[in-house]
């Protein structure tokens, strides 16, 4: 197997995001939202695809490791852009995660640069895993929300749980952060 394998399907998740715009914002053709979500989730798994690759044949890189994290939170800006944009949650919810998951990456992000000044690379932790897991299951149900029917008995409870989802994604990524931070003090200590 080739060593760029990994890195390869990380780029396609890349490539795959003006695809999902498109098809979630434009109805070329029947069904558009529903292809949109689709490839948003082969999208998603792609991530824990490219992920297991590496580790099975031993290929992990440094620039796996620095591009997967960066494909990972396009990926999720994307869904959550298009749900604000479809007003799925209420504005000031999406605030709020915004805020929160910006500010936890861009401190991530400094914090990866400034060790890969010092010659290390920061990995995904579990909390990190666990948000982008709960995330790539949480923004497809919401972006669903508005492709079915208004008068659907139980649509109240899909919208809950969607909404529960998103919530607890924004905790481990609270957490996540702060893990991150924990974790590598000693980046920041020198």
């Amino acid at each position: 197997m080739s060593k760029h394998i990994p890195n390869i399907i990380t780029a396609v998740r890349i490539l795959l995001l003006p695809l999902i715009y498109l098809f979630y914002l434009v109805d070329l053709v029947p069904y558009s939202k529903i292809i949109a979500i689709t490839i948003y989730i082969v999208a998603a798994v792609t991530d824990f695809l490219d992920g297991h690759l590496a580790r099975k044949h031993n290929v992990v890189s440094n620039v796996g490791k620095m591009l997967d994290p960066i494909a990972d939170k396009m990926l999720y800006y994307t869904g959550l852009f298009l749900i604000v944009v479809s007003d799925i949650l209420p504005l000031w919810a999406c605030v709020i995660i915004y805020f929160i998951n910006l500010i936890r990456d861009f401190a991530i992000d400094c914090l990866r640069m400034l060790a890969a000044t010092k010659g290390t690379i920061m990995a995904a932790n579990m909390f990190g895993k666990i948000k982008t897991t709960i995330a790539f299951i949480a923004v497809p149900w919401l972006m669903l929300l508005p492709c079915l029917p208004a008068d659907l008995s139980w649509l109240l409870v899909l919208q809950i749980i969607g909404y529960v989802l998103i919530g607890l994604q924004t905790v481990c990524c609270l957490l996540s952060g702060l893990v991150y931070l924990i974790q590598n003090r000693k980046v920041l200590a020198s």
